[in-house]
Parts: structure tokens; C-alpha cells; sequence
């Protein structure tokens, strides 16, 4: 009797060998893994004689979290302590170190045109290119041979740290629980004491250095196991994260001169809040920073606080039983703790030596696949500043002042935040002066915040030029759904609020815009159509209504009724929500139905207009028309407790939202406006990455994106707003004849948003 051979390992597997990996197929690939040192993000307090953390780093952390990958890789201080690598050849992993010979394999497979796979691998690409080649002579790697292993996994609906994803799919080759205890040692600076006055751990002189070698062979295993297992991308994908690593290698310039401006003055204001605050609070918070202290400090005055992250201070300062002081103390909280002020000190902290932020976005940071925010986050930037006069000289100035701080006129006129107060307020901020900034602007730090997005410029001789998609999510829904009366609305005026406003409210559409047109202010009727295209599109109830402030206008009762009007006036969209019944009897149809039904026949797809639902192994697979997927993780079905004989339907993800339940790997609910509002979402990325790639392969260098506007960086008198919009609007084939629109473009020096 003779019984088959084992399956080879995957250590055996050559380069190019492909493994079937969920919806498709896992690539074999070279790759390499570095551990390295640096004091990048740590300042040495010679009077202290500690290492102190940068100033203002957010909760006191200190290293590469707080400069960023850019910055930690061109620090003078920043070496290799060790590379793994295993170029699949047969010959397995190897390990290079400082004092033997040059890995001459690796440059030669490099030489060769050999592709390279990390995880996260712009941190390996930017240590090879500041560190390798630039201090110790290694060849350059092309960009074109990069891989990534996480791009990968973020692509298929996996955590981005590796740990993490090799718990997730229960790798073989787990990361070594060991490795954060080695890397505080070695790979960071350490406190002198008495006994060791040393200021680092070297691990080629240290008993321990082998246990780092080891770590990193084993990080580079678990890299290519986790690899292994999960699908490649596409070509189309491949293009698009290509695109987005030259976008963050690129970066974008930032006003230093104005970044260190703005800081001195936060400095100061905030040194007077932490004044005012240990005054207010006897001396027993001296720092709106000391969170234990405060959050005892609150309650001993009548005001306890479960947390004192931004939403929860903001809710207790929309109260009106909270004590005055106990408000002052939650006020200055709010103040020192803002995300603006946060952004600007990530600027000031993450900026590298030529002017550039770099690395702001990670590749498909959410599930749909649209990119996420890094450092001061570009995708979520203040879009306005506080309430300005402007005077007769043409200034701006804080509308609390009697007369004009820049000619000492009275006659001003209220005006919104624009692109000249900017201007002005950053003429302001130059001088670096907390008292100059409030004689001009009342309050600095308001002013500062609406100065957040022009702080973003162009480089010397350069232009910024951007533009946007006009409700491109509404386009996109009522195209997926076939809403006919939609389609025809984006084909001609685009006017959705206030059209909505009319179905829902019975007002005629042409009174709607007539009184705009007679009083130059919106009808009120507008203000409804807004907050339900806002709230409804993906099955929004009361909660949804609410959260776009209909509470502010509308009982519970009147939100009930506009709700139902809208679905009947849209009955396409609800029709695509889907559902496993109609009028009491089971019946599967829509998003929903097709997924439910996918579930519970497992292999057999089923569609709902061009979108298709799988389950291959233990993932519900969602293929978009761009014939990229969306992947939810282990998907089931229960019982479910709001209609009875229907399913509850549930997955497994990654949880960065503690709106949405622990953070973490958890099991997640969803139904059908929720995979809705995910398709709809993806389809817009895949058309904005469209747009993305073609512009930034023909002349228009992109340096920040957000989710329906595009920003790139050109020599002055290339190209134009228009040539610029247009290849916004060249659409893929898929999306052929869709009404998607990009209006209101500019060039200019400074990021605005007009």
C-alpha cells in the first residue's frame, strides 16, 4: 500500500508558486524584514538626564508613533540592526547584521528585477532608501518591485498588524509575544542609571541580541504564512496602491514658518489654560493633560465624567446643570484637547527635512476600501474658522472688536471664513505672539484652527489644483438602485435637497428655488430634503434623522412621517435594501436577500443588479461592479430578534469605532441598508481611484485626497482647472454614462476648502 507524500512546506515553495487564497489566488513571494534603532522622537533632558518625549506629543509618547515613518527613517540616529530575508530560492531565510559581509544574494535578486514582499512595507522601502543606500551603500531598490503583505490583508477585510492577522486566520508562525519587551531594549533609547550609564543596548554586545535575530526571523515567517493565505490584488489594485505609495512617498509641503508660528502660540495659550486651571482647581490639576487627576477633581465638584475624550466633554458642556467651575475645568479640557491643536503639533512633530509631510494615508484604512487619515489626518481637516468682520481696508479681523486692529476703522461688514482672513490671520500668527493673535482674532486657538488646511501649500515655483465630486454618494446610490427620477435629477440640475424637500413635503419644486432666487436665502423646506438624503440612503431611521440634527426642527413623530414619505417617493433604493420577506411571506430580494441567501448556500452566488454575493471558505465575498471584493469574515446567521422567521446576520471584523462595540476583532451585526452604505461607498472609492491613477500618471501629481476631492501639485502655468476636472469625470467602463460631476475646482498656493 502506498500513501501519498506530504504536502511541501511553505518554506520549501520557490518564488511565483501559486496558493489558492480566497476569492482568488496567493502569490509565492521574496521578502525581507528589518529591525532597526533610533532616538527619532526622543529629546535627551541633560538636567534631568532622561529622555523626554517631543513637545506636546499627544499622551506623552515618545519614537517613531510620534514622528512617523518619514522622519524616524532620515534621522541621523537611525541604523539596521538586523535584516531577515528569504528570497524563496530554496536556500531559506537568512539573517544580515552590521559587521558581515553585504547580503550580495539580495542585491543580485534586486539587480535582477526580483520583486520584494514586507508588511508595511513603506517603513522597509524608506529605511533601504535613507539608510541603506544613502549611509551604507547598498543599490537602490526600484519602487516598481515593492510589495506588501498588508496592503494585501487590509484588502481582504484583515487587521492591519500582523499579530493581529496571524491570530485572525491562526497562522502556524504567530508573532513572538517576546518581541515588544526586545524592541523596548534595543531598539529604542534607554534611561542611564547608576549602576548602567548606558544610554542604548547594542544587541551585537548583549546577551539577549540573539533573541532579537531570532525575532525578526520569525516576524519575516509569520509575514509569508499570513501572506500565503491571503488572495493578491487585482491589477487594477495593484495600479491603485502603486499610485497611493507614490503619493505618500511624495508628500505634500507644509508652511513650517507659519506650522512654527502657530505652535509657539499654542504653546503659550495652553501654558495659560494649565495656569488658569491649577488656580482653578487649588493646585491639584496643574495640566488639562492629567486625566485621573482631573476626572476625581470633577466629581469631588459635582460634575463625574466616565471618560474625558472630546465627545463625552462636549456632551457634558451642552448640559446646563454642570457647576461653573467644574464648566471652566471642561472647557479648558476641551480646548487643550482639541484635534485641531493635535493636527497642528502632528505637522510640527511629523514634517520632514524638506517641508514635506509624507506617509498621511493608509491604503484601504476602512472596510470599503477608502484610505484613512495618518499624523494630522488630511481626510479630516476644520473646514471653517471662527466668525471674522471685514473692514473697508479689505482685513479680517475677530468679530469682538470694536474697530479694525489692522487701521482702526469701524465700518465692517460680518463675513464667513475665507481663503483672504486665512491670509490675514497667518500674517497675524507670524509674529508668534499670543497677544498679538487675540488683538486681532478675540481667541487664538479658534483662528488657528481655521488656518489648519493653509497650512498645506505648494512648493516654490509650484501650484496646488483640486477639485471635487458632487454628491457623488447620491449619484452613485441612485445609479446602483435604478431611482429613475434620481438619475434624471444629477443628469440635469442636481438640485436632490431640494427636489426631496418637494416629494416629502408636498411644496412645489419650482416655489422651492423661486424663493431662493426672491430672498436669496434657502426655502425652509430645503433644510428637511437635506437631513434625509444626509440620514436615509442606507436604511436611517429615527437614530440616523437625529444625528443629522433633524431634532433641532422636527419632533420624533414628524421625523417618523418625512421618513416614511421618502421611502415611498424612493422605492427603487428601499427595493435594494432588500429584505427575506414581503407582506409576511418569506422571500429573499434585494442586497440583503442575495447575501442571507449566499450564507445559506454556501459556493452558489447570488446578485442584485450587477453586485454578487459569494461565500468562499468562511468569507461572504461581495463583488463590486469594478470586480473588486468586499469581504466579511466568517459570516452567520441567527435567529433574529426583530421579525420572527427572518435572520439576524453577523461577521467578524476589525472594530476601530468603540461606537460600534469593544475595539478589536469582533463579531459585528449587519443588514441590508448597512451593505448598502458599504457598496456604495466602495463603488465611489473604485471611481475616485479611477480618477487617482489616471491624474497622477498624466502630469498631475496627487498630493492629498479625501473621499470625493482630489489634490495634486503642478509647475505654475501646467495644465488646468478644467483639463483637471475632466479626467475626474473620464469614468471606467462600468460606470460609463453615470452622471458624476466635479465643480468648483481651484489653483492656488494654500489647501482651502471653498
Amino acid at each position: 500500500m502506498t500513501t501519498a507524500p506530504p504536502p511541501p512546506r511553505l518554506e520549501d515553495l520557490r518564488a511565483g508558486t501559486r496558493l489558492v487564497a480566497g476569492h482568488g489566488y496567493a502569490t509565492v513571494m521574496p521578502d525581507l524584514d528589518f529591525e532597526t534603532y533610533s532616538e527619532a522622537g526622543y529629546v535627551w533632558n541633560e538636567g534631568a538626564g532622561r529622555w523626554a518625549c517631543l513637545p506636546r506629543a499627544s499622551q506623552g509618547k515618545k519614537g517613531l508613533s510620534v514622528v512617523g515613518s518619514a522622519r524616524y527613517a532620515e534621522h541621523p540616529t537611525t541604523e539596521v540592526l538586523c535584516l531577515a530575508y528569504d528570497l524563496k530560492d530554496g536556500r531559506g531565510r537568512r539573517l544580515w547584521r552590521p559587521g558581515l559581509s553585504p547580503p550580495l544574494g539580495l542585491f543580485e535578486h534586486i539587480a535582477a528585477g526580483g520583486l520584494l514582499e514586507a508588511w508595511n512595507v513603506m517603513f522597509e522601502r524608506l529605511i533601504w532608501e535613507n539608510v541603506c543606500v544613502k549611509r551604507m551603500g547598498w543599490p537602490p531598490m526600484p519602487p516598481a518591485q515593492w510589495r506588501c503583505a498588508m496592503a494585501k490583508a487590509r484588502a481582504w477585510s484583515l487587521p492591519g498588524a500582523l499579530g493581529e492577522a496571524a491570530k485572525v486566520l491562526g497562522t502556524s508562525a504567530q508573532k513572538d509575544k517576546n518581541g515588544k519587551r526586545l524592541l523596548d531594549k534595543f531598539s529604542v533609547p534607554r534611561n542611564p542609571t547608576k549602576k548602567d550609564p548606558r544610554r542604548r543596548i547594542d544587541p551585537a554586545t548583549d546577551p539577549e541580541g540573539p533573541l532579537l535575530y531570532g525575532y525578526c526571523l520569525q516576524d519575516n515567517a509569520s509575514e509569508a504564512e499570513v501572506s500565503s493565505r491571503v488572495p493578491d490584488l487585482d491589477p487594477d489594485e495593484l495600479e491603485w496602491w502603486q499610485v497611493d505609495q507614490e503619493i505618500n512617498r511624495r508628500g505634500v509641503q507644509i508652511d513650517v514658518a507659519a506650522v512654527n508660528a502657530c505652535t509657539a502660540i499654542v504653546e503659550e495659550a495652553l501654558a495659560r489654560y494649565d495656569g488658569e486651571l491649577a488656580v482653578l482647581t487649588g493646585g491639584v490639576v496643574t495640566a488639562a493633560s492629567q486625566v485621573a487627576r482631573l476626572t476625581a477633581w470633577l466629581e469631588a465638584h459635582g460634575c463625574p465624567m466616565a471618560s474625558l475624550d472630546e465627545e463625552t466633554v462636549e456632551a457634558a458642556l451642552a448640559r446646563s446643570d454642570v457647576p461653573p467651575d467644574a464648566r471652566r475645568a471642561l472647557e479648558i479640557r476641551a480646548t487643550v484637547g482639541s484635534a485641531s491643536v493635535k493636527k497642528l503639533f502632528a505637522m510640527a512633530n511629523q514634517v520632514c527635512a524638506d517641508g514635506r509631510l509624507r506617509n498621511l494615508y493608509t491604503y484601504h484604512g476602512a472596510r470599503t476600501g477608502r484610505a484613512t487619515g495618518n499624523g494630522p489626518q488630511p481626510t479630516n481637516l476644520p473646514n471653517h474658522g471662527p466668525e471674522v468682520l471685514r473692514c473697508d481696508c479689505g482685513r479680517h479681523y475677530g468679530a469682538g472688536k470694536p474697530c479694525c486692529p489692522w487701521c482702526g476703522g469701524c465700518q465692517a461688514v460680518i463675513a464667513e471664513w475665507n481663503t483672504v482672513a486665512v491670509e490675514d490671520a497667518l500674517l497675524v500668527m507670524s509674529s508668534g505672539s499670543l497677544d498679538m493673535a487675540e488683538m486681532f482674532f478675540d481667541d487664538a486657538l479658534p483662528a488657528i484652527s481655521g488656518c489648519l488646511r493653509g497650512l498645506f501649500i505648494a512648493a516654490l515655483k509650484r501650484v496646488l489644483v483640486a477639485s471635487d465630486y458632487s454628491a457623488i454618494e447620491a449619484v452613485v446610490l441612485a445609479e446602483l438602485a435604478g431611482e429613475e427620477w434620481r438619475r434624471e435629477v444629477f443628469r440635469t440640475h442636481g438640485k436632490i435637497y431640494e427636489i426631496s424637500a418637494s416629494k416629502t413635503t408636498g411644496v412645489p419644486f419650482e416655489e422651492i428655488l423661486a424663493h431662493k432666487k426672491r430672498t436669496g436665502q434657502h426655502h425652509p423646506a430645503r433644510k428637511l430634503g437635506k437631513v434625509q438624503e444626509l440620514a436615509l440612503g442606507y436604511q436611517g431611521w429615527i437614530g440616523a434623522m437625529i444625528a443629522f440634527g433633524a431634532d433641532e426642527f422636527l419632533s420624533e413623530g414628524e421625523m417618523k412621517d418625512g421618513i416614511l414619505t421618502w421611502r415611498a417617493a424612493s422605492p427603487s433604493i428601499v427595493e435594494m435594501w432588500g429584505g427575506q420577506s414581503r407582506n409576511w411571506r418569506p422571500e429573499m430580494y434585494g442586497i440583503e436577500g442575495a447575501a442571507v441567501s449566499a450564507i445559506l448556500s454556501p459556493g452558489q452566488e447570488y446578485g442584485y443588479r450587477g453586485i454578487t454575493y459569494r461565500v468562499i471558505g468562511d468569507a461572504l465575498s461581495c463583488r463590486l461592479p469594478s470586480g473588486r471584493y468586499l469581504t466579511y469574515h466568517r459570516p452567520r446567521l441567527s435567529p433574529s430578534d426583530r421579525r420572527a422567521g427572518e435572520w439576524a446576520i453577523s461577521y467578524e471584523g476589525w472594530n476601530s469605532n468603540p461606537k460600534n462595540g469593544p475595539m478589536g476583532w469582533i463579531r459585528m451585526r449587519t443588514w441590508g441598508g448597512r451593505f448598502v452604505e458599504n457598496i456604495v461607498q466602495a463603488v465611489s472609492r473604485d471611481i475616485q481611484r479611477h480618477s487617482l491613477v489616471r491624474q497622477n500618471r498624466s502630469g498631475y501629481p496627487i498630493v492629498l485626497h479625501v473621499y470625493d476631492e482630489n489634490v495634486a501639485e503642478v509647475p505654475k502655468g501646467h495644465g488646468t482647472v478644467e483639463e483637471f476636472e475632466a479626467d475626474m469625470t473620464d469614468l471606467p467602463a462600468w460606470a460609463a454614462g453615470w452622471p458624476i460631476r466635479a465643480a468648483g475646482g481651484w489653483a492656488g498656493r494654500r489647501y482651502r476648502k471653498d
